[in-house]
């Protein structure tokens, strides 16, 4: 794996399909209403792990060892969104038992919103968060070793 510069920035881009929240519920348990029942434009939930693992892809592509995620939600996510995530490298110091000890500040947005037509729009009128591209939906800050 090439050397991992500060300011460096890795990014990951999904769009989150009913399939995906049933298969993440039958996975995690997490089978609340929001998540399991269409809302009135037709869209579900997304759980907020399963948005999360935008970073946890890049991680892997990585091949980091998480060791601490501070994960802060900001708006909900639903389904037919996409969202791309963008880690930026803060530091990548050597670590004591070598590799690299990383730590990154992440930012996931949404790009656009699909209206279940197959038109994307920014900003569904009738929807419960409405806010346009560009939002941000999650922040948080990782830490992680890259082993060599």
């Amino acid at each position: 794996m090439p050397a991992i510069e500060v300011g460096e920035t890795f990014t990951e881009t999904r769009t989150f399909r009913p399939e995906d929240v049933d298969q993440f519920t039958a996975l995690s348990g997490d089978d609340q209403p929001r998540h399991t029942e269409p809302d009135g434009d037709g869209r579900r939930m997304v759980q907020g792990l399963l948005t999360a693992s935008l970073l946890t892809s890049i991680g892997g592509d990585l091949e980091v060892l998480a060791s601490r995620m501070d994960l802060q939600f900001q708006r909900p996510v639903y389904t037919g969104e996409t969202l791309v995530c963008e880690l930026t490298v803060v530091s990548a110091d050597p670590h004591t038992d070598g590799g690299v000890a990383l730590v990154g500040d992440v930012a996931v947005r949404r790009v656009n919103r699909d209206d279940n037509s197959g038109q994307a729009d920014t900003a569904a009128p009738n929807s419960a968060d409405s806010a346009p591209a560009g939002t941000v939906v999650l922040e948080a800050t990782v830490e992680g070793l890259i082993r060599e």
